[in-house]
């Protein structure tokens, strides 16, 4: 809560309670007021008071406070609750604004923790260190992807390679956040990316997993918007490149991060026009294609940034043509 939130609610509510309280001390001990419980008689054995004064000066004394009461609660409400929602739309970004702060750190590569470092120093980089998984050792420290440190073994082939990691400042570009988090907890069998959901055997809290969630958002941006006219070459270098090369030479050169397959030299042919159409709408699930038709099929979700049928069928033209 802000200072001027815990100021507000102090001079709204506490202020008034104190004003009250002051003035029932002050009328309780005033002089003259008999003492009866001195006497020890019983208040339900002692005279009530004539129906003059219960029917006069008492009771037009308890309406007036009444409608004090009333009025302060009537003002007190509406004080207090107007500013609700922004008080609730200030907490909601604060706390994402905290979560994105953390799953930085998360991403981050933890500091080395120095000898003899003093309790202040200590205190300055304890997150951090608590945090750090390491991410960013494979993605880059600006997610835009890289060679993997040390290669990486083929489980399959027994061969070192040096596996290129994906950038991932452009990943909810390429895939549903559902398959995001999904590759996140689980990992990538056969490539170097491991699981670091806590159900699967990583170290990473459904929490944690949720704030580096929150910083992949902050860090990308929606893909290029696309001329209804768009060619099929421009649609590719918008949307295709990123995966398949901007040859569509896809895996062919080495230094590149690139995962896709090769599109180019006739490669895509192997594929008749209706497969070759079916794939760029449904993708290919299991081997990390996204969808990029706007109904894929059932069971598939509908991609964040889905291509028209008209734009498909000119991407699909000019692959085939590379």
């Amino acid at each position: 809560m802000e200072s001027s939130e815990v100021l507000l609610v102090a001079l709204i509510v506490l202020v008034p309670a104190a004003l009250l309280w002051a003035i029932f001390i002050a009328r309780s001990g005033r002089p003259g007021k008999p003492l009866r419980p001195r006497l020890g008689i019983p208040m339900a054995l002692r005279p009530a008071e004539a129906d003059e004064r219960l029917e006069g000066p008492r009771l037009e004394r308890i309406q007036t406070w009444g409608l004090v009461a009333t009025l302060a609660t009537a003002v007190f409400i509406p004080a207090y609750w107007l500013p609700e929602k922004q008080r609730q739309e200030h907490f909601t970004e604060r706390f994402s604004e905290e979560s994105t702060h953390r799953g930085s750190l998360i991403y981050a590569i933890a500091p080395d923790l120095p000898e003899g470092i003093g309790g202040v120093e200590f205190k300055a980089i304890e997150e951090e260190i608590q945090l750090g998984q390491g991410c960013a050792y494979c993605h880059g420290a600006k997610l835009r992807g890289g060679a993997v440190p040390g290669g990486f073994v083929d489980p399959a082939t027994g061969d070192e390679v040096q596996y290129q990691a994906p950038p991932l400042d452009t990943v909810l570009q390429r895939w549903d956040e559902e398959v995001v988090r999904f590759t996140i907890e689980r990992g990538r069998p056969g490539t170097p990316m491991p699981a670091w959901g806590v159900p699967f055997g990583g170290p990473m809290t459904e929490q944690q997993i949720d704030d580096v969630m929150n910083f992949l958002r902050s860090k990308n941006e929606p893909p290029p918007e696309l001329a209804d006219d768009a060619s099929g070459a421009e649609i590719f270098a918008a949307r295709c490149a990123v995966c398949h090369g901007e040859q569509g030479q896809g895996k062919e050169d080495p230094s590149l991060w690139y995962q896709g397959m090769a599109l180019w030299k006739g490669d895509v042919k192997h594929l008749d026009e209706g497969l070759h159409e079916y794939t760029i709408v449904n993708g290919r699930r299991f081997a990390f294609m996204p969808q990029f038709g706007e109904a894929p099929a059932q069971g598939i979700p509908v991609p964040p940034y889905p291509l028209t049928d008209e734009q498909i069928k000119a991407v699909m033209e000019y692959e085939r043509s590379l």
